[in-house]
Protein backbone atom coordinates (compact mmCIF):
# COMPACT_ATOMS: atom_id res chain seq x y z
CA UNK A 1 0.00 0.00 0.00
CA UNK A 2 1.25 3.47 -0.78
CA UNK A 3 0.79 6.77 1.01
CA UNK A 4 -1.49 5.59 3.79
CA UNK A 5 -3.05 8.52 5.64
CA UNK A 6 -2.47 8.87 9.34
CA UNK A 7 -5.70 8.50 11.23
CA UNK A 8 -5.04 10.63 14.35
CA UNK A 9 -2.84 10.16 17.31
CA UNK A 10 -2.23 6.77 18.85
CA UNK A 11 -4.87 5.03 20.93
CA UNK A 12 -4.67 5.29 24.69
CA UNK A 13 -2.87 2.61 26.69
CA UNK A 14 -4.98 -0.35 27.72
CA UNK A 15 -6.97 0.06 30.91
CA UNK A 16 -8.21 -2.65 33.27
CA UNK A 17 -11.65 -3.29 34.66
CA UNK A 18 -11.96 -2.90 38.40
CA UNK A 19 -12.52 -6.30 39.97
CA UNK A 20 -10.95 -9.00 42.03
CA UNK A 21 -7.17 -8.99 42.04
CA UNK A 22 -6.78 -12.38 40.37
CA UNK A 23 -9.05 -11.51 37.44
CA UNK A 24 -7.29 -8.18 36.98
CA UNK A 25 -3.89 -9.90 36.89
CA UNK A 26 -5.17 -12.40 34.31
CA UNK A 27 -6.47 -9.59 32.09
CA UNK A 28 -3.18 -7.72 32.34
CA UNK A 29 -1.19 -10.83 31.45
CA UNK A 30 -3.43 -11.37 28.44
CA UNK A 31 -2.85 -7.82 27.20
CA UNK A 32 0.92 -8.06 27.65
CA UNK A 33 1.01 -11.23 25.54
CA UNK A 34 -0.87 -9.69 22.63
CA UNK A 35 2.01 -9.19 20.19
CA UNK A 36 4.48 -11.84 21.41
CA UNK A 37 2.35 -14.82 22.35
CA UNK A 38 3.45 -18.34 21.49
CA UNK A 39 0.50 -20.20 20.03
CA UNK A 40 -0.61 -23.80 19.65
CA UNK A 41 -0.91 -23.35 15.89
CA UNK A 42 2.10 -23.55 13.56
CA UNK A 43 1.85 -19.93 12.48
CA UNK A 44 4.36 -18.44 10.07
CA UNK A 45 6.64 -16.10 12.04
CA UNK A 46 8.60 -14.80 9.05
CA UNK A 47 7.63 -14.02 5.48
CA UNK A 48 9.86 -16.79 4.18
CA UNK A 49 8.27 -19.51 6.29
CA UNK A 50 5.71 -20.17 3.56
CA UNK A 51 8.00 -19.96 0.52
CA UNK A 52 7.55 -23.66 -0.26
CA UNK A 53 3.80 -23.14 -0.53
CA UNK A 54 4.32 -20.54 -3.25
CA UNK A 55 5.57 -23.21 -5.66
CA UNK A 56 3.17 -24.35 -8.36
CA UNK A 57 0.83 -27.12 -7.28
CA UNK A 58 -0.38 -29.98 -9.48
CA UNK A 59 -3.89 -29.63 -8.05
CA UNK A 60 -4.89 -26.16 -9.18
CA UNK A 61 -8.00 -24.26 -8.31
CA UNK A 62 -9.83 -22.09 -10.81
CA UNK A 63 -10.23 -18.31 -10.85
CA UNK A 64 -13.47 -16.87 -12.20
CA UNK A 65 -15.16 -13.46 -12.31
CA UNK A 66 -18.66 -12.62 -11.08
CA UNK A 67 -20.43 -9.41 -12.09
CA UNK A 68 -23.00 -7.62 -9.96
CA UNK A 69 -24.83 -4.33 -9.59
CA UNK A 70 -24.76 -2.17 -6.48
CA UNK A 71 -25.89 1.25 -5.36
CA UNK A 72 -22.99 3.69 -5.07
CA UNK A 73 -23.51 3.93 -1.32
CA UNK A 74 -20.77 6.44 -0.48
CA UNK A 75 -21.41 8.66 -3.48
CA UNK A 76 -25.17 8.61 -2.98
CA UNK A 77 -24.90 9.59 0.67
CA UNK A 78 -22.20 12.24 0.37
CA UNK A 79 -23.25 13.75 -2.96
CA UNK A 80 -27.01 13.48 -2.54
CA UNK A 81 -27.61 11.42 -5.67
CA UNK A 82 -29.05 8.00 -6.53
CA UNK A 83 -26.51 6.16 -8.68
CA UNK A 84 -25.97 2.47 -9.42
CA UNK A 85 -22.84 0.88 -10.85
CA UNK A 86 -21.73 -2.47 -12.20
CA UNK A 87 -18.75 -4.10 -10.51
CA UNK A 88 -16.92 -7.43 -10.53
CA UNK A 89 -15.39 -9.74 -7.94
CA UNK A 90 -12.63 -12.25 -8.55
CA UNK A 91 -13.27 -15.70 -7.11
CA UNK A 92 -11.02 -18.68 -6.34
CA UNK A 93 -12.69 -22.09 -6.60
CA UNK A 94 -10.70 -24.92 -5.00
CA UNK A 95 -9.42 -27.91 -6.96
CA UNK A 96 -12.21 -30.38 -7.59
CA UNK A 97 -14.89 -27.80 -6.97
CA UNK A 98 -18.32 -29.47 -6.99
CA UNK A 99 -21.29 -27.28 -7.88
CA UNK A 100 -23.45 -29.54 -5.73
CA UNK A 101 -21.14 -29.37 -2.72
CA UNK A 102 -20.90 -27.05 0.28
CA UNK A 103 -17.82 -24.87 0.80
CA UNK A 104 -16.72 -22.38 3.39
CA UNK A 105 -16.14 -18.95 1.90
CA UNK A 106 -13.57 -16.27 2.71
CA UNK A 107 -14.20 -12.70 1.56
CA UNK A 108 -10.74 -11.19 1.09
CA UNK A 109 -9.98 -7.48 0.63
CA UNK A 110 -7.07 -5.49 -0.78
CA UNK A 111 -5.61 -2.22 0.56
CA UNK A 112 -5.10 1.24 -0.92
CA UNK A 113 -4.61 1.28 -4.68
CA UNK A 114 -1.15 2.30 -5.86
CA UNK A 115 -0.40 4.17 -9.07
CA UNK A 116 0.66 1.00 -10.95
CA UNK A 117 -1.75 -1.49 -9.37
CA UNK A 118 -4.22 -3.46 -11.49
CA UNK A 119 -7.95 -3.57 -10.73
CA UNK A 120 -8.01 -4.10 -6.98
CA UNK A 121 -10.48 -6.97 -7.06
CA UNK A 122 -7.83 -8.91 -9.02
CA UNK A 123 -4.76 -8.13 -6.95
CA UNK A 124 -4.85 -11.04 -4.49
CA UNK A 125 -5.48 -13.76 -7.06
CA UNK A 126 -3.92 -12.34 -10.21
CA UNK A 127 -1.60 -9.49 -9.29
CA UNK A 128 -0.04 -11.60 -6.50
CA UNK A 129 -0.43 -14.89 -8.35
CA UNK A 130 1.50 -16.86 -5.71
CA UNK A 131 -1.62 -16.53 -3.55
CA UNK A 132 -3.30 -19.14 -5.73
CA UNK A 133 -0.37 -21.51 -5.21
CA UNK A 134 -0.58 -21.01 -1.44
CA UNK A 135 -4.27 -21.87 -1.49
CA UNK A 136 -3.75 -24.86 -3.79
CA UNK A 137 -0.92 -26.30 -1.68
CA UNK A 138 -2.62 -25.70 1.67
CA UNK A 139 -5.75 -27.49 0.46
CA UNK A 140 -3.79 -30.37 -1.08
CA UNK A 141 -1.75 -30.88 2.10
CA UNK A 142 -4.82 -30.76 4.30
CA UNK A 143 -3.72 -27.59 6.08
CA UNK A 144 -7.13 -26.03 5.52
CA UNK A 145 -10.52 -27.04 4.21
CA UNK A 146 -11.26 -26.55 0.50
CA UNK A 147 -12.39 -22.94 0.59
CA UNK A 148 -13.91 -20.49 -1.86
CA UNK A 149 -12.15 -17.11 -1.78
CA UNK A 150 -14.10 -14.07 -2.98
CA UNK A 151 -12.13 -10.89 -3.71
CA UNK A 152 -14.27 -7.79 -4.22
CA UNK A 153 -13.14 -4.16 -4.08
CA UNK A 154 -14.33 -1.48 -1.70
CA UNK A 155 -13.77 1.18 -4.38
CA UNK A 156 -17.05 2.34 -5.93
CA UNK A 157 -15.87 5.31 -7.94
CA UNK A 158 -17.90 6.97 -10.68
CA UNK A 159 -16.95 9.61 -13.21
CA UNK A 160 -18.17 13.03 -12.17
CA UNK A 161 -18.24 12.21 -8.44
CA UNK A 162 -14.72 12.59 -7.10
CA UNK A 163 -14.28 11.97 -3.39
CA UNK A 164 -12.43 14.92 -1.84
CA UNK A 165 -10.71 15.93 1.38
CA UNK A 166 -13.78 18.06 2.12
CA UNK A 167 -15.99 14.97 1.83
CA UNK A 168 -13.77 13.11 4.26
CA UNK A 169 -13.81 16.01 6.70
CA UNK A 170 -17.59 16.30 6.52
CA UNK A 171 -17.98 12.55 7.11
CA UNK A 172 -15.56 12.70 10.03
CA UNK A 173 -17.59 15.48 11.62
CA UNK A 174 -20.92 13.79 10.87
CA UNK A 175 -19.84 10.56 12.56
CA UNK A 176 -17.70 12.25 15.22
CA UNK A 177 -14.90 9.97 14.04
CA UNK A 178 -11.46 11.57 14.07
CA UNK A 179 -9.91 8.55 12.36
CA UNK A 180 -11.45 9.45 9.02
CA UNK A 181 -9.71 12.81 8.70
CA UNK A 182 -6.15 13.66 9.79
CA UNK A 183 -3.59 16.38 9.10
CA UNK A 184 -0.50 14.14 8.86
CA UNK A 185 0.32 10.91 7.10
CA UNK A 186 1.34 8.00 9.30
CA UNK A 187 3.78 6.58 6.76
CA UNK A 188 5.39 9.93 5.93
CA UNK A 189 3.65 10.21 2.56
CA UNK A 190 0.95 12.56 1.38
CA UNK A 191 -2.32 12.83 3.25
CA UNK A 192 -5.22 11.27 1.35
CA UNK A 193 -8.18 11.30 3.71
CA UNK A 194 -10.65 10.69 0.90
CA UNK A 195 -9.44 7.09 0.85
CA UNK A 196 -10.91 6.62 4.32
CA UNK A 197 -14.44 7.10 3.04
CA UNK A 198 -14.72 3.69 1.36
CA UNK A 199 -14.18 1.52 4.49
CA UNK A 200 -17.09 3.30 6.19
CA UNK A 201 -19.66 2.46 3.50
CA UNK A 202 -18.47 -0.91 2.20
CA UNK A 203 -20.47 -2.89 4.75
CA UNK A 204 -23.74 -2.01 3.02
CA UNK A 205 -22.51 -3.29 -0.33
CA UNK A 206 -21.03 -6.39 1.30
CA UNK A 207 -24.29 -7.28 3.02
CA UNK A 208 -26.82 -6.26 0.40
CA UNK A 209 -25.05 -6.97 -2.89
CA UNK A 210 -21.77 -8.90 -2.72
CA UNK A 211 -22.67 -11.79 -0.43
CA UNK A 212 -26.14 -12.35 -1.93
CA UNK A 213 -24.76 -12.32 -5.49
CA UNK A 214 -21.81 -14.60 -4.71
CA UNK A 215 -23.70 -17.12 -2.62
CA UNK A 216 -26.69 -17.31 -4.92
CA UNK A 217 -24.30 -18.63 -7.58
CA UNK A 218 -21.62 -20.51 -5.64
CA UNK A 219 -21.77 -23.81 -3.73
CA UNK A 220 -21.65 -22.48 -0.16
CA UNK A 221 -23.39 -23.59 3.02
CA UNK A 222 -26.10 -21.05 2.25
CA UNK A 223 -27.34 -23.47 -0.41
CA UNK A 224 -28.20 -20.60 -2.79
CA UNK A 225 -30.70 -19.27 -0.24
CA UNK A 226 -29.49 -15.71 0.31
CA UNK A 227 -32.25 -14.49 2.55
CA UNK A 228 -30.88 -12.53 5.48
CA UNK A 229 -32.21 -15.15 7.89
CA UNK A 230 -30.31 -17.94 6.15
CA UNK A 231 -27.11 -15.93 5.73
CA UNK A 232 -27.11 -15.29 9.47
CA UNK A 233 -27.81 -18.97 10.15
CA UNK A 234 -24.77 -20.00 8.06
CA UNK A 235 -22.31 -17.41 9.46
CA UNK A 236 -20.07 -20.17 10.89
CA UNK A 237 -19.04 -20.94 7.31
CA UNK A 238 -18.10 -17.39 6.36
CA UNK A 239 -14.95 -15.30 7.02
CA UNK A 240 -13.86 -11.75 6.20
CA UNK A 241 -10.24 -10.58 6.03
CA UNK A 242 -8.30 -7.67 4.57
CA UNK A 243 -4.99 -5.85 4.52
CA UNK A 244 -4.10 -2.26 5.42
CA UNK A 245 -7.14 -0.14 4.54
CA UNK A 246 -8.83 -3.44 3.88
CA UNK A 247 -8.05 -4.28 7.51
CA UNK A 248 -9.64 -0.98 8.49
CA UNK A 249 -12.65 -2.08 6.44
CA UNK A 250 -12.83 -5.43 8.26
CA UNK A 251 -12.80 -3.61 11.62
CA UNK A 252 -15.58 -1.26 10.50
CA UNK A 253 -17.71 -2.83 7.78
CA UNK A 254 -17.12 -6.33 9.08
CA UNK A 255 -16.83 -6.65 12.83
CA UNK A 256 -18.63 -3.41 13.73
CA UNK A 257 -21.40 -3.54 11.10
CA UNK A 258 -21.89 -7.18 10.04
CA UNK A 259 -20.73 -9.56 12.75
CA UNK A 260 -24.00 -11.46 12.39
CA UNK A 261 -22.91 -12.63 8.94
CA UNK A 262 -19.35 -13.76 9.75
CA UNK A 263 -17.84 -15.92 12.49
CA UNK A 264 -14.20 -15.46 11.46
CA UNK A 265 -12.20 -12.29 10.86
CA UNK A 266 -8.66 -11.47 9.78
CA UNK A 267 -7.03 -8.06 10.10
CA UNK A 268 -3.62 -7.61 8.47
CA UNK A 269 -1.63 -4.40 9.11
CA UNK A 270 -3.81 -1.96 10.97
CA UNK A 271 -7.14 -1.23 12.64
CA UNK A 272 -8.05 2.48 12.44
CA UNK A 273 -11.37 2.06 14.15
CA UNK A 274 -12.67 3.70 17.31
CA UNK A 275 -12.47 1.11 20.12
CA UNK A 276 -15.71 2.41 21.62
CA UNK A 277 -17.70 1.72 18.43
CA UNK A 278 -16.07 -1.67 18.00
CA UNK A 279 -16.71 -2.70 21.60
CA UNK A 280 -20.34 -1.56 21.47
CA UNK A 281 -20.87 -3.75 18.42
CA UNK A 282 -19.28 -6.73 20.13
CA UNK A 283 -21.07 -6.37 23.47
CA UNK A 284 -24.43 -4.88 22.47
CA UNK A 285 -25.33 -4.97 18.77
CA UNK A 286 -23.89 -8.47 18.17
CA UNK A 287 -23.61 -9.72 21.73
CA UNK A 288 -25.37 -12.97 20.87
CA UNK A 289 -23.00 -13.82 18.02
CA UNK A 290 -19.85 -15.69 18.92
CA UNK A 291 -16.66 -14.69 17.13
CA UNK A 292 -15.08 -18.06 16.44
CA UNK A 293 -11.68 -16.51 15.65
CA UNK A 294 -10.22 -13.03 15.26
CA UNK A 295 -6.77 -13.23 13.68
CA UNK A 296 -4.50 -10.17 13.68
CA UNK A 297 -1.22 -10.00 11.79
CA UNK A 298 1.39 -7.29 11.51
CA UNK A 299 5.11 -6.94 10.93
CA UNK A 300 8.00 -5.80 13.09
CA UNK A 301 8.87 -3.24 10.39
CA UNK A 302 5.30 -2.19 9.54
CA UNK A 303 4.35 1.44 10.19
CA UNK A 304 0.85 0.19 11.12
CA UNK A 305 2.06 -2.06 13.96
CA UNK A 306 1.64 0.38 16.82
CA UNK A 307 -1.83 1.48 15.78
CA UNK A 308 -2.94 -2.11 15.38
CA UNK A 309 -1.37 -3.39 18.59
CA UNK A 310 -2.74 -0.53 20.71
CA UNK A 311 -6.25 -1.11 19.37
CA UNK A 312 -6.16 -4.83 20.08
CA UNK A 313 -4.70 -4.40 23.55
CA UNK A 314 -7.45 -1.98 24.51
CA UNK A 315 -10.18 -4.26 23.16
CA UNK A 316 -8.80 -7.30 25.00
CA UNK A 317 -8.58 -5.27 28.19
CA UNK A 318 -12.06 -3.77 27.91
CA UNK A 319 -14.04 -6.85 26.81
CA UNK A 320 -12.09 -9.92 28.01
CA UNK A 321 -15.21 -12.09 27.95
CA UNK A 322 -15.48 -11.73 24.17
CA UNK A 323 -11.91 -12.61 23.16
CA UNK A 324 -9.33 -14.90 24.76
CA UNK A 325 -5.79 -14.84 23.45
CA UNK A 326 -4.84 -18.30 22.23
CA UNK A 327 -8.45 -19.50 21.98
CA UNK A 328 -10.46 -17.30 19.62
CA UNK A 329 -7.88 -14.55 19.17
CA UNK A 330 -4.29 -14.23 18.01
CA UNK A 331 -1.88 -11.39 17.25
CA UNK A 332 1.13 -12.50 15.21
CA UNK A 333 4.05 -10.13 14.70
CA UNK A 334 6.10 -11.31 11.72
CA UNK A 335 9.76 -10.88 12.59
CA UNK A 336 10.72 -9.62 9.12
CA UNK A 337 7.26 -8.33 8.28
CA UNK A 338 6.49 -4.95 6.76
CA UNK A 339 3.68 -3.24 4.84
CA UNK A 340 4.12 -5.61 1.90
CA UNK A 341 2.33 -8.41 0.09
CA UNK A 342 4.73 -11.15 1.28
CA UNK A 343 3.68 -10.39 4.85
CA UNK A 344 -0.01 -10.35 3.97
CA UNK A 345 0.31 -13.71 2.23
CA UNK A 346 1.86 -15.09 5.44
CA UNK A 347 -1.10 -13.65 7.34
CA UNK A 348 -3.49 -15.31 4.93
CA UNK A 349 -1.73 -18.62 5.54
CA UNK A 350 -1.97 -18.11 9.30
CA UNK A 351 -5.65 -17.23 9.07
CA UNK A 352 -6.49 -20.38 7.16
CA UNK A 353 -4.85 -22.47 9.88
CA UNK A 354 -7.53 -21.31 12.33
CA UNK A 355 -10.55 -20.42 10.20
CA UNK A 356 -13.38 -22.94 9.88
CA UNK A 357 -11.93 -25.30 12.51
Amino acid sequence: MKRFSKLVCLLAAASMFVGCGQKQEQQQAQVQQTADQEYQWDFAKKNGDIDALKEECDEKGEVITIEYETPAYAINDLKGVDETLTKTMTVYLPYGYDENGQYNVLYLLHGTRGETDPAMETIWLEGWSATRNILDNMIKEGMCEPTIVVCPTYYSEMEGYEMTEDDAKALSEKLNDEMIYADKAEDGGEVDNAQNIWPVYFGQELRNNIIPTAESQLATYAGHDVSEENLIATRDHRAFAGLSRGSMTVARSGMTDNADLFAYFGMYSGAWQKPEAFEKAMTEDFADYEIKFWYNGNGAGDFALENHKDFCEKVLSDIPDKFTDGQNYAFVKLRDGAHMFASWQADLYNSLLVFFK
